[in-house]
């Protein structure tokens, strides 16, 4: 697939897999060329529950956020266990169960204040079984979701990656900075190996994890940019070190998003934190949008 210009950035959403998604027009969040979204784990103080979806809806739109990373937490049912079905087995038949008008109805929340649902944030598991991995991805795009991510480790993405092409979409991949467990996405060439595993999957680059475990952010990008469908920009110290507000850390949070800018690469940069504050959380938010505003306007 060729490069796409700014100007069809506009419109068009990488999916990493064969279809685009069109945008009858440009998504607010789509700033000097980098298309931005919110990762809405950064609201820590809003649990991630069905119930409030709404008020997510209205900080999103208060944060001048026109794209999401949702996370499945925020739409699916909450159950409780009973003597006769727990709740995994009931979380399990309720997906499939395929209730389209159930995700319909949540991609009806976003689209009517203007909100894209680039990707789906779900963590899979040995648990879960072949039917219910196709539910999943199914559900996703019912939401009109690009692909899944999620956080588990290479075997399980081996298995995961023959799925996403059945509902033209991509699996993506997360790194985290555990650098003892073999299994985890945490270097570069743990992200290859992910890769291999299909054309379908992507990596989602965590900037603050991907910094704590000593990578080059800039160099993973020259090399892999054509497999890279979102980055989560947070800052963070090397050597494992502790998350910091935008740059007071070493993740090179600016160089990123001006190498987007620079080379038109459709990947959405998701703004995702974890350091403590004690700002209320939309205005921390507020205040890491405006640093990359500056950095991809400058």
């Amino acid at each position: 697939m060729s490069l796409l210009t700014r100007r069809d950035f506009g419109t068009l959403v990488l999916a990493g897999a064969p279809t685009l998604l069109r945008q009858p027009t440009p998504n607010r969040s789509l700033i000097g060329g980098v298309q931005f979204g919110l990762q809405p784990f950064c609201y820590h103080d809003l649990p991630m529950t069905p119930d409030n979806r709404a008020t997510l809806v209205r900080r999103l739109v208060q944060n001048g956020m026109g794209m999401v990373e949702l996370h499945a937490t925020w739409v699916e049912p909450r159950f409780a266990d009973t003597s006769a079905h727990p709740a995994r087995e009931r979380l399990r038949s309720w997906r499939l169960s395929q209730p389209g008008d159930h995700y319909a109805a949540v991609k009806r929340e976003f689209d009517d204040a203007g909100i894209t649902i680039f990707s789906y944030y779900v963590n899979m598991n040995d648990s879960y079984t072949d039917a219910e991995i196709d539910a999943v991805f199914e559900g996703a795009r019912m939401l009109g979701a690009r692909g899944c991510v999620g956080s588990q480790g290479l075997k399980v993405s081996e298995r995961l990656a023959t799925f996403p092409r059945r509902h033209g979409m991509f699996l993506g991949i997360h790194n985290h900075d555990n650098l003892s467990d073999p299994d985890a996405f945490a270097t570069e060439s743990s992200f290859e190996k992910g890769l291999a595993f299909s054309p379908d999957v992507k990596a989602t680059l965590d900037t603050r994890h991907y910094t704590a475990a000593n990578g080059d952010c800039l160099a993973f990008l020259a090399r892999h940019h054509d497999r890279v469908s979102g980055v989560h920009l947070g800052d963070r110290r090397k050597n494992n070190g502790r998350s910091t507000p935008f740059g007071e850390g070493d993740a090179p949070i600016i160089e990123v998003l001006r190498m987007i800018r620079d080379n038109a690469w459709p990947i959405v940069g998701f703004l995702e934190f974890e350091h403590g504050t004690l700002r209320p959380q939309v205005q921390e938010v507020q205040l890491m949008f405006d640093y990359c505003k500056r950095a991809v306007l400058s």
